[in-house]
């Protein structure tokens, strides 16, 4: 029986999600489970899913539009096994990561939710820099925020961590604020993931979650942590919207990095980490 689910919600994915479900696929770690859960998507997203022809996948389809974390809180209570890995429609899992994740939880039963570094690309595929900077001597980092889609943990802290359904487009940050003081989060410093990011409409994404931004404030009576927190979300839907006026909302992607690359694609930073 598979020791692991990978959870992925999928929502008119149809431009990249043929390469996440392959980066899935291709993972050195081959015994898990692939849920793939449709939130009512009215593009080719389903097509493109049948399309793959592997007994790990399934399929769930109910025709509804609920929201993320409507479909994660879902995953989670499908998954019927130990462990549950979380997954975005549009970025690129490396071929190592569920298999070193895995290794790190089976041997240090302290760690609850272990997350990975990653490389930021771009709708090309190609490689804009490194999320956070990193030692080679330092393989685990504690953290108390994550890159939401590198996260594995029991299936069990899932299911006991719920997100909250009406916290829409900061579904992770909310969790994460209600959670990383009761447990203890790692991440693997090495980048192992793909994080599909670029500069068009990020304000329009910031907006979006301005709703959920004042009913979690209110969620948490005020809180001054969530208060500085709901502070720099809004500042940062701001300077995205000045900044997509003057065309130059990629400067400011680009800035999350803390190591920048020259552009290069994901097959050669493939080959050079094998050598």
């Amino acid at each position: 029986m598979e020791i692991l689910t990978i959870g992925l919600p999928v929502y008119n994915a149809e431009r990249f999600l043929k390469d996440s479900i392959q980066s899935i696929l291709n993972q050195s770690f081959t015994d898990f489970r692939l849920l793939i859960v449709d939130d009512g998507s009215t593009d080719q997203s389903i097509a493109i899913i049948k399309s793959f022809h592997d007994s790990r996948i399934e399929l769930v389809v109910d025709g509804f539009n609920r929201g993320l974390p409507y479909r994660l809180n879902q995953i989670a209570a499908l998954s019927k096994t130990k462990y549950l890995a979380r997954m975005d429609s549009d970025d690129i899992m490396h071929p190592d990561k569920i298999g070193k994740q895995l290794e790190v939880l089976e041997s240090n039963h302290e760690i609850d939710v272990i997350g990975t570094n990653a490389y930021s690309i771009d709708e090309n595929n190609l490689i804009q820099g490194v999320r956070f900077k990193y030692d080679q001597k330092e393989i685990l980092k504690q953290v108390k925020v994550f890159i939401h889609p590198t996260i594995m943990a029991k299936t069990e802290w899932f299911r006991n961590n719920l997100y909250d359904i009406k916290a829409i487009r900061i579904e992770d940050a909310e969790l994460w604020f209600r959670t990383s003081g009761q447990f203890n989060f790692q991440i693997l410093t090495q980048p192992l993931f793909f994080y599909r990011e670029f500069g068009v409409g990020n304000y329009m994404k910031y907006f979006k979650g301005n709703a959920a931004i004042l009913y979690s404030l209110k969620k948490h009576h005020w809180n001054i942590s969530f208060i500085k927190f709901a502070l720099k979300y809004c500042l940062s839907g701001i300077l995205y919207f000045v900044f997509h006026l003057l065309g130059k909302e990629d400067v400011l992607v680009q800035k999350r990095n803390a190591i920048i690359l020259s552009p290069l694609t994901i097959q050669e930073i493939l080959f050079w980490k094998a050598y």
